[in-house]
């Protein structure tokens, strides 16, 4: 692998944990996050930082999955192991800096009534292949029945974020990324691509929630996980604001996701992620109900079985237009 962002031994002591670097010691980052719960708020509350800061998120989330995970590669969720799969909510904190509506109408926004989950899946894709079907713009020809409609406005260089992929030369992200702010991506383009989608949910039960807008921005590199450089593609999502049907019964009131693509051995790819969501639905009292904390474990198990199935030829998708 080329350019792996190195940093220097005396470096990597003083900072624990971290991505490789091009040059220098930087200030050494916090320790990894401990346990599931606290690396999935921290990798939505850090995705814009430094790679030092987000790379000790990755490494928490390699050091769950190491501990306890792994038990959760490719299981189902079902009435008898909805909490092997929950998340503890995330706070105020964790999301004051992504550009969010205020949800005036439904008396401003309370993240704690976002319910989280995590699913776990080892696919017969390569990193590489994998990253290729999750920056499509054409999602819903991709995942023909979890998207009805699907747009994707690029905001920063796809062609130079793809190109670093076949090269696997990234840029060093050594400041934080003012996302939202009067921020010049463009020197760090190979490292992130930053996205604005309109996306049109497929109907679920007779159910069928409007359009609604969403963020999706990924970081890719090669990173020091357990020792070892390793290729990671992370991608965090949040809905922009809340989207009811005409007759206000049914919609999406809040939704954050963070998901990484870590390979593995055998040309695999480890994808994990951690979603919190507050559907407004008939068919369920609230978002931490068994029924929408199910759905959504499985809904993501069905998308990486997708991913697979695309990868080794068993499903057939057209060139993206």
């Amino acid at each position: 692998m080329k350019n792996h962002r190195s940093i220097l031994l005396s470096c990597a002591l003083l900072a624990g944990v971290s991505t490789f670097a091009t040059s220098g010691c930087a200030p050494a980052p916090p320790p990894a996050p401990e346990g599931l719960d606290e690396s999935a708020r921290y990798m939505i509350r850090e995705f814009y930082r430094e790679d030092a800061f987000f790379g000790a998120g990755v490494q928490g989330f390699m050091n769950w999955f190491n501990d306890e995970g792994f038990e959760l590669v490719g299981e189902a969720a079902t009435a008898e192991n909805t909490d092997s799969f929950t998340v503890n909510d995330l706070i105020q904190s964790d999301i004051e800096h992504l550009d969010l509506a205020d949800l005036a109408a439904t008396g401003g926004r309370d993240v704690t009534t976002a319910a989280g989950v995590v699913s776990l899946a080892e696919m017969d894709c390569t990193w590489k292949e994998s990253e290729a079907l999750l920056m499509r713009s054409d999602q819903d020809v991709l995942f023909d029945e979890t998207w009805e409609g699907y747009e994707r406005t690029y905001q920063t260089d796809r062609a130079l974020f793809e190109g670093a992929t076949q090269t696997e030369e990234f840029a060093e992200v050594d400041v934080d990324l003012d996302r939202f702010g009067e921020f010049d991506p463009t020197p760090y383009e190979t490292s992130i691509l930053w996205s604005l989608n309109m996306v049109d949910p497929a109907p679920l039960l007779g159910v069928d929630v409007p359009a609604y807008e969403m963020f999706l921005d990924t970081r890719h590199g090669i990173y020091d996980v357990d020792g070892e450089p390793t290729p990671v593609v992370t991608i965090l999502t949040f809905a922009v604001d809340e989207t009811y049907s005409p007759n206000g019964e049914n919609g999406l009131r809040q939704s954050y996701s963070i998901e990484l693509n870590v390979a593995r051995p055998g040309d695999r790819t480890l994808r994990m992620l951690a979603v919190w969501a507050e559907p407004i639905s008939a068919l369920f009292e609230n978002a931490d109900s068994p029924l929408a904390l199910n759905y959504a474990v499985n809904k993501s198990l069905d998308a990486s079985d997708r991913m697979t199935d695309v990868c080794t030829g068993a499903a057939e998708i057209p060139p993206e237009e």
